[in-house]
């Protein structure tokens, strides 16, 4: 009997330490690439959708089919003219308008881990690997996707061709995507 109590004992004290994030404080973020010094340009999407795992008593268990669904005509880089240009000149070419992210095989360690996210972007899905750090109460996660892979050269270019200028010449076809999230006890 006294072990019995000492394990529920021991169990309890580790589900109350159980370590997970905030799934209300859920931001994503992406960034692309211009002109040939590789110069970078960050971005959003309002009103994503987010589905997290029902138990919630670890950060694999949080992310294990975690998803997310985006309407990429919702793009947000906090100026109307990108805004307009992503839209018009990139998003506008996607034979499919919705971006659809499930993360699985979610590998959890001592403030580290590693996420293998699904992308279907175009129409097309591609295995994105992430990794994720946590440092000062906070979940950083990020990967690079190529949008080659997504069958998405020709929206690419006709972008290029709208800001030839602007980028100089050259929008990259990497795209770094992450998400961050507070940890909670």
């Amino acid at each position: 009997m006294k072990l019995k109590l000492l394990i529920l004992g021991v169990l309890s004290a580790v589900g109350l330490n159980a370590t997970s994030i905030d799934t209300n404080k859920v931001s994503v973020v992406w960034t692309a690439y211009k002109t040939p010094s590789k110069v970078a340009v960050s971005g959003t999407f309002k009103n994503i959708d987010f589905k997290f795992g029902k138990k919630r008593d670890s950060i694999a268990s949080t992310l294990e089919g975690a998803s997310a669904s985006i309407d990429p005509m919702k793009v947000n880089l906090n100026d109307d003219v990108k805004n307009a240009n992503l839209r018009d000149f990139f998003f506008s070419k996607f034979s499919k308008k919705e971006i659809k992210v499930i993360l699985r095989d979610v590998l959890e360690g001592k403030d580290q881990g590693t996420i293998l996210a699904s992308v279907k972007m175009n129409g097309k899905t591609n295995k994105v690997p992430m990794e994720y750090k946590i440092a000062n109460g906070v979940l950083k996660a990020s990967g690079v996707l190529d949008l080659s892979e997504f069958k998405l050269d020709e929206a690419r270019a006709n972008l290029q061709k709208a800001v030839y200028d602007l980028h100089e010449g050259i929008t990259w076809s990497q795209v770094t995507i992450s998400f961050e999230a507070p940890i909670v006890q």
